[in-house]
């Protein structure tokens, strides 16, 4: 029977906001005060990595690339030790942009196999540094994962280090493999804040997404119901969950909230539903931001989700 090994990366390099890198620590911290065990149940390593953004990032395109891409193959080194282990994985991630690196570890220690990712959040973060508004990595951990440069809706020329350095993270690993997986290997849940350029990316490349206008019309179950059905002949199945799919109304602790997001029934329901799955090998939670919350609230809430969710996953 598989274990389950916590791996924490707390950086938030990729982030526009200041303060994703504590979210590790302020979910750690409301299990305690919740009597929730979990990081005393699970064996837990911390990737050691550079965490925090300078003042004035050296790229506009994608900022702090370089480092980024240093980051992404300490993750995926990191990540491939585990799996090779028997570990499934809990990850507690800073920003978003680090589930490039660990969707690389993931491929990386399963070459040949058929991985899907189940993408929960906000947000498409399909961008590259050709079509991001902002330069803001978080915005492209999808991009990198799918190779897409998306050149066609390009917005930005970037500067050649930065050229050099995306086609570097895009091949993360010492395999070099790119992509790591394949348009039809994501289902979005919730997505509802994206630019131009990503929505037509997903209509162009027929990526499977259920909106919150789906949400209201069918139920959290049955969109679950349905994205278990979706990946039922994978070998692999990773899931991350942003936090910004929460609606703001629970907490505004987090980079980037979005109005009309999930509830905590719905999160606890559709986790729940998720890590029953055969295949399922990796849930990542990231982006929470205790600096831009009151009183834990948005940590408060994963513990509260993950209490409910993950009696499954950690048998």
């Amino acid at each position: 029977m598989e274990k389950t090994k916590i791996l924490i990366c707390c950086s938030e390099l990729g982030a526009g906001k200041r303060g994703a890198s504590l979210g590790p620590d302020a979910i750690r911290i409301s299990a305690v005060n919740n009597f929730y065990n979990l990081f005393d149940q699970i064996p837990s390593d911390e990737i050691k990595v550079r965490k925090l953004n300078k003042f004035s990032p050296d790229n506009k395109s994608a900022k702090y690339i370089k480092s980024i891409a240093d980051t992404h193959e300490k993750i995926c080194k990191a990540m491939q030790d585990n799996l090779s282990l028997g570990y499934k994985m809990l990850i507690f991630s800073g920003d978003h942009s680090n589930a490039a690196g660990f969707i690389a570890g993931l491929r990386e220690t399963f070459p040949k196999e058929k991985i899907g990712v189940i993408w929960i959040d906000a947000h498409g973060d399909l961008h590259s540094p050709y079509t991001s508004p902002s330069g803001n990595v978080h915005g492209m951990p999808l991009g990198i994962a799918l190779g897409l440069d998306n050149l066609e809706m390009k917005i930005r020329e970037p500067k050649p280090d930065v050229v050099k350095y995306w086609e570097k993270i895009k091949r993360t690993g010492t395999k070099k493999i790119t992509p790591k997986i394949n348009q039809s290997d994501i289902v979005f849940i919730d997505i509802r804040d994206l630019e131009k350029q990503e929505w037509d990316l997903i209509n162009k490349l027929k990526i499977k997404n259920f909106t919150p206008e789906n949400r209201k019309k069918i139920g959290i179950e049955k969109i679950a119901q349905q994205t278990v059905e979706y990946f039922k002949d994978y070998d692999k199945v990773y899931v991350s969950f942003d936090v910004d799919s929460l609606d703001p109304t629970i907490s505004k602790g987090t980079g980037t909230p979005v109005h009309d997001g999930l509830s905590l029934d719905d999160a606890k329901t559709l986790l729940s539903i998720l890590t029953q799955m055969k295949n399922f090998h990796c849930l990542e939670i990231t982006e929470v931001n205790p600096l831009l919350d009151s009183e834990n609230k948005m940590a408060n809430a994963v513990v509260d989700i993950l209490q409910s969710s993950l009696k499954n996953f950690l048998q």
